[in-house]
């Protein structure tokens, strides 16, 4: 059995500060065999730097996630080279930096895969191709190595492309997660041929903000063609949103349980 703790996005200081705050007893207690993050948002809300990153790891993030927001930081360059263990989607196009999935190996527990890919559906990226396509070939590539777990990541705005895309790779995979809209759902549950599942993880961060954002400013540009632009809400309370997997093969799940603190 491996037991996965995957973090839901990490959004700016306040995003951090709660992973500092909650990991290290989560670690103790749940004992996980690895802590896998989305760090798109680490730095500000957009995008990461070699700093932020490093920071999180320190808390005891293993393995990270990059998504759309990776590329708003001339970082990405150097974290994407293959110095970090930061994986972005599968579907862009190969001349892109970094790669789509990796490999981790547990020790004793086996080897893992995670590999992420990113929805077309309200995304503004005319870059991305289709997400099935580039899962299958990734699959097929990695039959005959010796993996104790798959889990897939999707980066997506809407629920319907992370559902049909779920129940379309159930029973080859592991889990698969969703990241991106930063709120979580209660939809976890295990598919009819084992493979976990749960639309959205969430975020860490500021509680009381528009998915990071400052209220005021979202609520100034649903009323007027003008705002100032995006800034972090610092203040107030924050939260934790992950998820905890217990993975007994390549292609199934045995349990999946949402973790939502507030803080």
């Amino acid at each position: 059995m491996i037991k996965i703790l995957y973090i839901g996005d990490i959004c700016g200081r306040p995003g951090r500060e709660a992973v500092a705050s909650v990991l290290p007893e989560l670690r103790k207690k749940e004992k996980p065999d690895i802590v896998v993050a989305d760090v798109e948002n680490l730095a500000h809300g957009r995008g990461a730097t070699v700093k932020t990153v490093r920071e999180v790891m320190s808390y005891g993030i293993d393995f990270m996630t990059a998504g759309n927001h990776i590329w708003r930081r001339p970082d990405y360059e150097e974290l994407l080279s293959g110095e970090f263990p930061i994986i972005r989607a599968a579907n862009y196009p190969e001349d892109i930096p970094g790669k789509g999935f990796d490999i981790v190996d547990l020790g004793r527990k086996g080897r893992v895969m995670f590999m992420m890919v990113q929805g077309r559906q309200l995304m503004n990226d005319s870059v991305t191709t289709d997400m099935l396509r580039p899962i299958e070939k990734i699959l097929e590539n990695s039959r005959d190595d010796n993996l104790e777990g798959i889990v897939l990541e999707i980066h997506a705005e809407t629920t319907s492309e992370k559902v049909a895309t779920a129940l379309y790779f159930d029973g080859k995979l592991s889990a698969v997660v969703g990241t991106h809209t930063h709120v979580p759902t209660a939809d976890e549950r295990i598919l009819p041929n084992g493979s976990a599942f749960i639309s959205d993880i969430g975020m860490v961060g500021p509680m009381n903000s528009s998915l990071w954002v400052k209220a005021e400013i979202v609520q100034q540009q649903l009323r007027y063609p003008f705002a100032p632009s995006y800034d972090i809400e610092e203040d107030g309370e924050r939260r934790f949103d992950a998820v905890l997997l217990e993975i007994d093969s390549r292609d199934s799940c045995t349990s999946i349980k949402r973790i939502n603190k507030v803080l």
